[in-house]
């Protein structure tokens, strides 16, 4: 399995500028800085309690008003074909179950056919950071398991199952500053630069058993592991050949950079969920089924306020 995982990494390397976005070019007047250290834990959850810690979890995105976080048609429902109920996340065994269910409901007015779990951190994190779930995901061509950091304009997907098995993963970066997109056909409601990668199959049923997905967020490169092994970078820095540079250390010069990667200082909180897809290729689709979560943890090199080192 490592084999194949580092050819893919090779593969990727060379494909995935299919479909980044077009490049920026920029004078950078100092030499830039690495970061030092090593990662410290900075929020975690075993799920070893009997229930969720809702301190740390909404069930929900939290976008409604202040008075009921939980109160628009968007917070329970994003762009998927299920409500997301509070009941549908359970802890067992040292587990957080996701469950999707064949369970009719409504939403502020829209009936649905499906239900769904999902968890969104409490927490907010605005500084360079790793962030890491063990996890086991639903079967089916129907489900839509992600693992994802979001806030204000920045996106990262560390993986989407999306309609086609859990065989096949994606991994992209997206940037939603829309009042500032530079493409005035832009459609409504997406992002204005994204770097993708097509869905990739590993020749792993991720469904079968518990792996370790792992996204590091760093000055000048993102990366993402499965069970340790690299498997796709993302650069910020180019030269004028639109070669990557993948050293963290540059030169006062001109450069290329990858308009997708994150606005350094912006908040984001992580989400991992189970969507229903609307579209997918299953004719008997089974339910219930589950997302299991072992854990998920978020480690910073240089801690923010109002954090500290967790030991553990």
């Amino acid at each position: 399995m490592k084999v194949k995982l580092i050819f893919c990494l090779v593969f990727l390397a060379n494909m995935c500028a299919f479909a980044q976005a077009k490049k920026v070019k920029v004078t950078l007047t100092e030499a830039t800085t690495c970061q030092s250290g090593s990662y410290k834990m900075v929020f975690h959850d075993e799920f070893e309690d009997k229930t969720l810690d809702a301190s740390k979890w909404f069930t929900y995105y939290p976008m409604g008003p202040a008075s009921k976080l939980d109160s628009c048609g968007f917070c329970r429902t994003h762009v998927s074909a299920n409500i997301y109920r509070d009941e549908n996340c359970t802890i067992e065994d040292g587990k957080l179950f996701l469950k999707s269910d064949a369970v009719k409901g409504e939403w502020f007015g829209k009936a649905y056919d499906y239900t769904s779990g999902m968890v969104y951190s409490a927490q907010k994190f605005n500084t360079y950071g790793k962030y890491e779930i063990r996890c086991k995901l639903p079967k089916g061509k129907q489900q839509w398991p992600a693992f994802w950091i979001f806030g204000w304009s920045t996106e990262i997907d560390i993986f989407e199952f999306i309609c086609q098995g859990p065989e096949k993963l994606e991994f992209s970066i997206h940037n939603w500053i829309s009042d500032e997109c530079p493409n005035k056909n832009a459609k409504k409601g997406r992002p204005c630069y994204s770097s993708l990668s097509k869905p990739i199959n590993f020749g792993i049923d991720f469904s079968a058993d518990f792996h370790t997905f792992t996204m590091e967020y760093e000055p000048h490169m993102i990366k993402f592991y499965i069970d340790g092994t690299m498997v796709r970078y993302v650069p910020k820095y180019y030269d004028l050949q639109k070669r990557p540079i993948n050293i963290c250390g540059i030169k006062p010069g001109e450069y290329l950079v990858e308009p997708s990667f994150p606005t350094h200082g912006q908040p984001v909180q992580v989400i991992a969920n189970q969507s229903i897809c609307r579209k997918h290729k299953e004719k008997k689709p089974v339910y219930p089924n589950y997302m299991q979560i072992d854990y998920i943890r978020v480690y910073q090199k240089d801690i923010q306020d109002g954090l500290t080192e967790i030991i553990k």
